[in-house]
């Protein structure tokens, strides 16, 4: 998702006036050694010769790196998208676009305009840098013009009902990257540019940011917002500033303000670095945070330098961290599995923290953007550096770095990533010239609360990663409409946990709030990422589930060997193998989830009709969803598949006690794109049907075991060397014992001293289960990876 245009704070986006603490100063640890108001005025002072002297805004040095190989798509964008806009007008800004929003919730129209607006500007502010046509300037000029007459430079969704009073003095994010791109254009082009049009650009910046924010000093929520606004609006008319204001007094006053800004931003942040917002805003907060503190430390003649620090390399890590392969990311809260980190942004923070891109070099053009962003393109041409990606490109050090694990403790997240080889089949004289293949699986868990920015309410969300493709997936970001950021919110699927891998209870969804938290009972984690275990409590993600005492999830995941796979797949593998002959091995990663539901004493679980409807006057008391892009098949009772690229995902589970149905969600993406989820419910089928037992649980638990393994094979006849469905047919307290990689060992990551109350049936440990007369019920998923050919090619000379 390129396409960031807000936060589920919009609701609040005009100006609010009240008191605001600007101030710069402070001990938090991650603002220590930045200057107070003495230092600042020893420190600043305006620079006339700033704008000829700032290297990524010289025309010369700009010209000449869009000349350079690795831009070359980058450029053919340009021109490709720069002429159309020296042949057509701008699109019309139109009343009739701007009220739309407030009267029918939609925003998609005006955006659409005002993005390509904005996108045809840059287009032609770069091309005007390598072309002597006298009608490229001129066109230059007329935009400049253009944007200077818009009657705001807000975008509506941010202006409440749209009243003169709310629209006169408002900042919103597009207002300040709009002054931040006519400033520097104004800089780059200073030279050629009529006198008049840089005189309109200077009033209009005075008069829409610079008089209400430094010299009125209005307060505007976002100066002490702990997510991206503070960031991006406070760094853009910041860096706006320094570029166009010559007043010493008043460039003091930017620079004390946008520290404070800045100040916010970063308490959003725990010291593991982790965005709570996801990945796309990640780059679009912190990364006008990078850009403001590199012009200020240019600015400042390295004196003042806002990139130091554990906290804000581990902030610069985050993205690494939560790649899973290919370009594929950890897409909790309002983010997309894909997204294109800006190469530039990267590129710095690679040379300055020293860390290892594990990610494919891909600069992005204008067009990848639907926002059209000027920072991020002028920073792609001018930072982008193919040395930082060279170890990726040729290979070197790829795998070792994919081996890998990380717990972000502040955010709640964990992801462990590891490489699979790919099993081969062959013919025994091949294999000294078999190129050994591998695959990337990888896991994530979330914890956290459900009032985090952005917020979805997903606790206990969980992905599964294979080979460049989340399997069992989080659907992401959708559609910004009106209802998107209003009350009522969590009864869309994108926000819902409908729409995520958690279980409806009592007919109950989770609900929404800071106090709809997760409690971390215990973890542990592998260094290289083979193994990770969590234990979660998601009891307060669902008040209105009142005959539920506790709700437990806990997590394992490991790459194990299973030497009793072999026969299965060389009976599958010998259709296209010359001999049938494989490997010895083949690894498998399994992700063991168990859920334990704890209902309070007295509860009837009678033989209702089993139902995902959670308006039905009867639904089921347990419903599990899993989340997909991929339409699973039913191979047969117990067991179900997920088709993937390389990878097939098998769900094996009790019949006996649940029913499967699959049904399609039909929805829009965050940049309007129509897309198709899968959502997989196994729903309880009653007491009655399931175990004939008398439908009265006191202190009891439903557990419910999921096991997960990845693998690339044909469907083969029924997995019992893993003992799996032995664990099915035993009684619950035995299968701790006979099933020594399932749901015992995860609750064993416990501390023994956690054991529920037996008294009182309350606790915060799962140490007691096998003392519980308990109802279990067993769910399991395999996946195992193979290579898309059977067998390697080997020339007729060899």
């Amino acid at each position: 998702m390129n396409a960031v245009q807000g936060s589920n704070h919009e609701i609040k986006n005009e100006q609010e006036y009240r008191h605001v603490d600007t101030s710069c100063a402070g001990n938090e640890a991650e603002v220590n050694g930045w200057p107070d108001e003495e230092r600042l005025q020893q420190i600043i002072h305006p620079k006339r010769n700033y704008r000829q002297k700032n290297r990524i805004l010289m025309a010369d040095r700009i010209g000449e790196r869009l000349r350079q190989p690795e831009l070359v798509k980058v450029f053919t964008d340009l021109k490709t998208y720069g002429e159309l806009a020296l042949n057509e007008p701008l699109p019309p800004l139109t009343f009739a676009l701007f009220r739309q929003f407030s009267q029918t919730g939609e925003r998609k129209a005006y955006e659409n305009a005002y993005f390509d607006r904005r996108g045809r500007l840059a287009a032609v502010a770069m091309l005007a840098l390598v072309s002597d046509e006298p009608r490229v300037l001129q066109t230059l000029e007329e935009m400049l013009w253009a944007v200077c007459d818009e009657y705001t430079w807000c975008l509506t969704a941010h202006l409440g009902n749209g009243e003169a009073r709310q629209v006169e003095g408002n900042i919103d994010l597009f207002a300040a990257e709009t002054v931040h791109m006519l400033a520097e254009i104004a800089v780059i082009h200073g030279r050629h540019l009529n006198p008049l049009v840089l005189e309109r650009i200077r009033v209009e910046a005075e008069r829409r940011i610079f008089t209400p924010l430094y010299r009125e000093k209005r307060e505007y929520h976002w100066q002490t917002a702990e997510h991206n606004w503070s960031a991006v609006c406070g760094g853009c008319c910041g860096m706006a500033a320094m570029l166009l204001l010559e007043e010493e007094v008043m460039v003091r006053e930017s620079i004390r303000q946008t520290l404070g800004c800045m100040k916010a931003f970063l308490s959003g942040y725990g010291e593991d670095g982790g965005c709570a917002e996801g990945i796309g805003y990640w780059v679009y907060g912190f990364g006008y945070f990078v850009y403001y503190a590199e012009m200020l430390q240019d600015y400042s003649d390295g004196a003042l330098n806002l990139l130091t620090g554990s906290k804000i390399a581990a902030i610069a890590a985050f993205p690494l961290r939560i790649h899973l392969s290919a370009g594929i990311f950890v897409n909790y809260s309002d983010s997309a599995e894909r997204e294109e980190i800006p190469a530039g942004l990267l590129s710095v923070l690679a040379a300055k923290f020293e860390l290892p891109a594990n990610l494919p070099l891909f600069i992005p053009r204008l067009t990848d953007d639907p926002c059209r962003r000027w920072a991020h393109l002028l920073r792609n041409v001018m930072w982008s550096d193919p040395a930082v990606y060279a170890g990726v490109q040729e290979g070197a050090g790829a795998h070792a770095q994919a081996n890998e694990g990380f717990i972000l403790h502040q955010l709640g997240w964990m992801v462990a990533k590891s490489v699979l080889p790919v099993p081969k089949v062959s013919h025994e004289a091949d294999k000294l010239h078999a190129e050994e293949k591998q695959v990337q699986a990888a896991c994530s868990f979330k914890g956290g609360h459900n009032d985090e920015p952005h917020n979805h309410n997903d606790l206990g969300q969980f992905i599964i990663h294979c080979g460049g493709e989340n399997i069992i997936c989080d659907p992401g970001a959708g559609l910004y409409t009106q209802a998107y950021f209003a009350p009522g919110r969590e009864q869309l699927f994108h926000i819902s946990s409908s729409g995520h891998n958690v279980p409806l209870i009592d007919g109950c969804e989770q609900s929404s709030g800071r106090q709809a938290e997760a409690y971390m009972l215990g973890f542990r984690l592998e260094p290289d990422g083979s193994e990770l275990e969590a234990a979660l409590d998601l009891t307060l993600a669902y008040p209105e589930a009142a005959s539920l005492q506790r709700y437990t999830r806990e997590l394992c995941w490991r790459i194990e060997k299973h030497d009793d796979w072999i026969g299965d797949i060389t009976r599958n593998a010998s259709r296209s193998s010359r001999d049938g002959n494989m490997d010895e091995h083949i690894e498998v990663a399994v992700l063991r989830l168990t859920d334990t539901f704890q209902w309070k004493a007295g509860t009837v679980l009678d033989d209702a009709q089993y139902s995902v409807d959670e308006c039905s006057p009867r639904p089921s008391r347990v419903v599990e969803r899993w989340i997909s892009r991929i339409n699973p098949v039913l191979e047969k009772e117990g067991r179900l598949l997920w088709k993937a690229a390389q990878a097939n995902v098998y769900m094996v589970y009790d019949a006996a006690r649940w029913h499967v149905d699959t049904e399609p969600v039909y929805t829009l993406d965050h940049d309007h794109n129509p897309v198709t989820f899968y959502r997989t419910s196994l729903v309880w089928k009653g007491t009655g049907e399931a175990a004939g037992g008398t439908g009265r649980v006191t202190d009891q638990r439903n557990k419910m075991q999921v096991m997960v393994a990845m693998e690339k094979r044909e469907p083969t006849e029924p997995m019992k060397s893993f003992g799996f469905f032995e664990a099915v047919e035993t009684p619950a307290k035995e299968e701790s014992k006979e099933t020594g990689e399932g749901a015992g060992e995860a609750a064993n990551i416990i501390d023994t001293d956690t054991d529920t109350d037996t008294d009182t049936g309350t606790g915060t440990g799962t140490g007691d289960i096998a003392d519980i007369a308990s109802l279990e019920i067993v769910c399991q998923v395999h996946f195992v990876i193979e290579p898309h050919k059977a067998e390697t090619e080997v020339s007729e000379g060899e």
